[in-house]
């Protein structure tokens, strides 16, 4: 035989072989099925028709047991069965298969059992089982997981829940009763940290929210393990360590004390490992730039402190944070250079010899590219130009990352996106790409109605709609255009505001804000003895300066009324302050210049914030009132904890906590040329005044200051100055408590701080104080409805004519409006 013929021959005997052992794999065939029959053991709990409709074997196809185990399955994934059997009946003809399934009970009564802790009521709202639902045993599983929770979270950890259903399999029902062994409630005594000699043991105390038991913890709710709690808090601990150096740290073991079943000591065994301290830094793979151009134009931001250069040098603590903004600082550096494609590599290297850890960045620089286009996609709501005049980077500009970063921080600030993502794409020209930017549009619109209350004008209702994406010129959806707009409608018995506000936050295609505010308010709470109207008009325009700075012009046109009860006229008809009854336009213009370092705008612990408030009404913008105004005001903002360094414990202990040091002064003066009636008088409604809230605490509002001889009523002053100090700390996570002074005086006349003289209520002359002042206590509370405040306050130094009792004085807000 021929060489060729004989590699045929091997060829096909080879795949006759194949296909006999692929014939013997296979599972053999069984008779035909000559019959399919569905019979339900108990109430049928779906129609035969459903249970067809999962069955995939068919009349006349051969019998094989692995489409009958499919079947099985396919039966239960549909959740109505609980039990499912397939027999087979033989005959001449071929196989009769009878599937017998068993529905699901369904659910009659849910019952609890065991439980003194909580009511029925409040139980059942933890179980998402109803009556009237096939009884699920995940679903029972899973309800018996949420009460248990409910146990745990009160400090009853040892609690055990279980489901136990009740079936009446020839009814089909099911009574589910949930078995509770309530534990005794368990007080954590002390947490300890066993091994621990680096950091004291309160120090590691601080670390984790699993506290011990205190006399405020039924406010705190500390004292009791949570295992969800103290889950996170095994991470932070370990990130404790990591964060300062210790990146061996390993938590060994947990042990649970408990001396009495009330009462238990939890104990964590740590090993610290050790201190790791950075030596050598090399540079791989930079050719374009040097190790010093890279690390001399490094920028990276810890808190709120911008750093130079690399954060972890040569003899410094090695920390995996530190580690990763030097990744970044570097990657950065190359991206704002165009190579967005650069990467670094961060090597660590154990130096046994120095006993410090060397630090090499491999960096594969890539080429540079500048941007061809910028593609917005998404915007199914906001104009493409709404989202590129906020783009700090242009097609033809080198394709700077960190510019784009900018980009999408301004884009989310706008808080019309759920998401924003920057990608690039390629082009057909070489070193170029497209910048693509992705929105995903949300909801900007709100109705809100409310209610609130507080010292000064007493209970107010609003309701309010706002459109925080408004187009003016879109109608009917009247969205997209990155406007702002507002109505609002509040009312109560001391006031009512009408307020209608529109924003442009970019005024002829620029950075420019433009606001129109139109209102009407009338104003009770003011005096006992007169009411207050205002209507009108403003408008103003806003420009962020360089620095944090900010400027702004506004101009005013308002039309007030002052209205004196008929008791009141009656009563001092010779009075001197009813020549201010009657309306008056203001047509006045304002200019603002602030400067703004604050860290945080709810609770600030560092920065200032400056303002300088010129004013000018009458004169060359007529209306009925020629005066101007002055005022300054001044805030400084310290945390004390940093006085200390990084790793001290009084850092740790002055975390949260605020001193906020302010002052505020400002004159007002007439400037009507001769005998003008009115226009030769500041406005009553225009004057100082202290007292309230949110400035002198310790008085009433508007007591301080200036007062009607005859009738005693505050008539406000032209020069007026107000200095305050409060310190507050965190307690609990929506809690702050506060210590604050304040300090201050309204005096008659402009540029003069001369006391004044008044007659008592006994008809003796007096003298007023050249200061008022109060020292007081407070709480601040973060509820979902919105920030309250509420202090008290006690007068130190006072005039005769105020009461010198405490204060309590309570409204909305964290801080006193600036």
């Amino acid at each position: 035989m021929k060489p060729a013929s004989r590699r045929w021959t091997r060829i096909c005997a080879f795949l006759v072989a194949c296909l006999q052992l692929a014939a013997l794999g296979q599972e053999p065939k069984g008779p035909p099925v000559e019959k399919i029959v569905i019979r339900h053991r108990g109430p049928a709990a779906v129609s035969e028709d459903l249970v067809r409709a999962h069955i995939r074997v068919r009349v006349g196809e051969p019998y094989t047991a692995a489409s009958i185990d499919e079947d099985v399955r396919n039966l239960y994934a549909t959740g109505y069965f609980r039990n499912v059997q397939v027999g087979a009946e033989s005959s001449d003809k071929g196989v009769t298969l009878v599937y017998e399934v068993q529905g699901k009970s369904v659910i009659t009564e849910i019952r609890f059992s065991g439980n003194k802790k909580y009511s029925n009521s409040k139980l059942r709202k933890k179980v998402t089982s109803k009556v009237g639902e096939p009884e699920d045993d995940r679903k029972l599983f899973n309800d018996a997981q949420e009460i248990l929770k409910m146990y745990q979270k009160a400090g009853l950890q040892r609690t055990e829940v279980k489901p136990v259903p009740s079936i009446n399999e020839e009814l089909g029902r099911a009574v589910v009763t949930f078995e509770i062994t309530e534990a005794p409630k368990v007080r954590i005594t002390d947490v300890v940290f066993d091994g621990a000699k680096e950091f004291k043991q309160r120090k590691l105390r601080r670390v984790i929210k699993t506290r011990r038991w205190w006399m405020w913890s039924w406010i705190t709710g500390s004292g009791k393990l949570k295992d969800d709690v103290f889950e996170e808090d095994k991470e932070k601990l370990r990130n404790f360590y990591a964060e300062r150096g210790y990146i061996d740290f390993e938590l060994k073991d947990v042990r649970f004390e408990q001396p009495s079943p009330t009462r238990m000591s939890l104990h964590l065994q740590v090993d610290e490992g050790s201190l790791y301290k950075v030596g050598n830094v090399e540079f791989a793979g930079n050719e374009l730039f040097t190790k010093a151009e890279i690390t001399g134009n490094l920028r990276s931001r810890e808190g709120d402190r911008i750093k130079y250069g690399l954060l972890l040098k040569d003899g410094q603590t090695f920390t995996p944070k530190k580690l990763q903004r030097d990744v970044e600082a570097i990657t950065d550096f190359y991206g704002a250079r165009g190579y967005i494609e650069a990467r670094v590599d961060p090597q660590k290297v154990a130096n046994v010899e120095r006993g410090t850890l060397d630090l090499k960045y491999s960096i594969r620089e890539g080429d540079r590219y500048e941007v061809e286009k910028i593609e917005i996609r998404g915007n199914t709501k906001t104009k493409d130009k709404v989202i590129r005049r906020e783009l700090a980077i242009s097609p033809g500009e080198t394709f700077d990352t960190v510019r784009v970063k900018v980009s999408k921080s301004r884009l989310e600030q706008l808080q019309f996106f759920e998401k924003v993502d920057t990608t690039n794409e390629d082009t057909r020209i070489e070193n170029r790409k497209n910048l693509v930017i992705g929105v995903e549009e949300k909801n900007t619109g709100n109705i809100g109605i409310g209610a609130g209350f507080s010292s000064v004008d007493s209970v107010v209702g609003f309701v309010e709609v706002s459109q925080g994406n408004f187009d003016l010129f879109n109608a009917p959806k009247f969205t997209g255009g990155g406007q702002k707009a507002r109505l609002r409608i509040q009312a109560g018995p001391q006031r009512q505001d009408y307020l209608a506000t529109f924003i442009e936050p970019w005024f002829l295609g620029r950075r420019l804000s433009l606001s129109v505010d139109l209102y009407h308010r009338q104003l009770n709470f003011l005096s006992d003895n007169y009411e207050q109207r205002q209507t009108g008009m403003r408008l103003g325009l806003t420009r962020q300066l360089p620095r944090n700075f900010v400027g702004g012009i506004s101009y005013t046109i308002e039309n007030v009324g002052i209205n004196f009860n008929d008791a009141y006229k009656t009563a001092y008809k010779n009075t001197v302050l009813l020549q201010e009854e009657g309306s008056r336009l203001v047509s006045k213009v304002g200019a603002t210049l602030a400067y703004d370092t604050r860290n945080n705008l709810q609770v600030p612990t560092k920065g200032m914030r400056f303002e300088l408030l010129p004013e000018v009404a009458g004169g060359p913008f007529a209306g009925d009132a020629d005066y101007y105004r002055l005022e300054a005001r001044a805030t400084q903002y310290w945390n004390p904890g940093r006085l200390f360094s990084e790793t001290s414990y009084w850092q740790d202990f002055f975390a949260g906590h605020a001193l906020e040091l302010s002052g505020r002064i400002g004159v007002i003066q007439a400037y009507a040329d001769g005998d003008r009636g009115k226009r030769n008088r500041v406005p009553l409604f225009d004057r100082w005044y202290l007292g309230g809230l949110y400035s002198l605490r310790g008085a009433r509002f508007r007591e301080v200051g200036p007062r009607d001889v005859l009738s005693n009523e505050p008539i406000g002053g032209g020069t007026y100055w107000l200095g305050g100090a409060e310190y507050s700390i965190p307690v609990i996570e929506r809690i702050r408590l506060a210590a604050f002074y304040d300090i201050g005086m309204v005096y008659e006349d402009a540029y003069s701080f001369d006391p004044q003289s008044f007659i008592d209520a006994n008809g003796r002359l007096q003298t007023t104080h050249l200061y008022n002042d109060n020292w007081g206590v407070g709480i601040r509370l973060n509820l979902p409805i919105g920030p309250l405040r509420i202090d008290y306050a006690i007068p130190m130094t006072h005039d005769t004519r105020s009461s010198g009792a405490g204060r309590v004085q309570f409204g909305v807000g964290w801080s006193r409006d600036f």
